[in-house]
């Protein structure tokens, strides 16, 4: 599954939406420019692009001669050297250069927005770059500030990749399933985003893993998500709220050991309940007064749409008191833990016995 229905970051705003439209240009045209920098946090979107200008660039020979790599620590001779060297039996070369760190600041102040001498000679290497090579950054860690960024700007481009939004991925993920050949309904693709971190390759391996255990199913269904995803703190956090607003105990402590069981430690499960709780207990308010989905919308700012649709569910099955009373028990279970007066999975455990009552 690759990533060629994404074209356009809209998740990011102005000019890097606009980098990311004249980077699939190049891809589009294989008309590659001298000099990339990739960074950001979604790897998979990362990978994509760099395989796609090693195809361009290298053609078959992706492994051979014409794609020279560096990792980690770098000497910057050696990048330079490897510009400089002619392709073989070939119009360019790749040169891909992974987490140099040549793009971080160095223990520079924050406000000194000079570079250090290697980050200075690169720089003024970037101009010189000759046309049968692409030299490509791949950075874990990037100073946007820093004048050798700026020098990318000026003689090639810097993208940076985001997180995409639900608004992307549910499209994404339908299309993947096509890939297999299957059919996915909205409300099922909407599902997996929302339970699911907001990985590519994350929703990758479960589309997979779907498609290859569904394999006699055309059509993949909510449940058929719900009996093959891998449980995630999110997605087990859904049914716990529901057995707490059902205050059923021995499931929602059922639900609990499901959660120790995938390994989740027992402070992110109490610091999400508590969370999860608060926006109950926010939209449980708005709701009240009123509230229509455009004001809803507003206050739930990034919000997947169909967790809001799980979390309306939840909190017409709450009264507003005990919402209130489990968020405070939720407060008081988080201070007894972080004061070392109880062991964190005892107090989750008294915790859900004190919203039985």
């Amino acid at each position: 599954m690759s990533g060629s229905n994404y074209r356009s970051n809209r998740s990011t705003k102005g000019k890097n939406s606009k980098v990311i439209a004249s980077l699939n240009k190049h891809i589009k045209n294989k008309e590659l420019l001298s000099l990339y920098l990739f960074f950001g946090e979604e790897k998979f979107l990362i990978d994509y692009y760099v395989n796609e200008i090693k195809k361009i660039a290298a053609g078959l020979d992706t492994n051979g001669l014409n794609v020279v790599i560096f990792e980690n620590k770098v000497d910057i001779n050696d990048i330079i050297d490897a510009c400089n060297t002619f392709p073989v039996f070939s119009d360019k070369k790749l040169v891909l250069v992974k987490n140099s760190q040549l793009f971080a600041r160095g223990g520079k102040s924050d406000s000194d927005s000079s570079d250090n001498k290697s980050q200075q000679i690169l720089k003024d290497y970037f101009a010189e770059i000759p046309g049968t090579s692409c030299l490509v950054f791949v950075e874990n860690n990037v100073d946007k500030r820093l004048s050798i960024y700026k020098q990318v700007e000026k003689y090639g481009l810097a993208a940076e990749f985001n997180r995409l939004g639900p608004e992307e991925l549910v499209p994404w993920v339908i299309k993947g399933f096509q890939t297999f050949k299957k059919s996915v309904s909205l409300e099922a693709a909407q599902y997996l985003v929302a339970i699911s971190e907001p990985d590519m390759y994350t929703l990758r391996n479960e589309i997979l893993k779907i498609s290859t255990y569904a394999d006699s199913k055309d059509q993949i269904s909510p449940d058929d998500i719900k009996l093959l995803v891998t449980p995630t703190v999110k997605s087990v956090i859904f049914d716990l709220l529901d057995a707490v607003a059902q205050k059923n105990i021995p499931k929602a402590l059922k639900l609990l050991d499901d959660m120790i069981a995938i390994k989740e430690p027992e402070q992110k499960i109490l610091s999400m309940l508590s969370k999860q709780t608060g926006e109950l207990l926010k939209l449980k308010t708005l709701l009240k007064k009123g509230a229509d989905s455009k004001d809803i919308n507003f206050y739930f700012k990034g919000k997947h749409p169909y967790a809001l649709k799980i979390m309306t569910q939840q909190v017409r099955m709450m009264e507003e008191d005990y919402l209130r009373n489990l968020l405070k028990a939720c407060v008081e279970a988080e201070t007894n833990y972080k004061k070392g007066l109880i062991d964190v999975r005892l107090a989750l455990e008294v915790l859900l016995s004190k919203i039985a009552g």
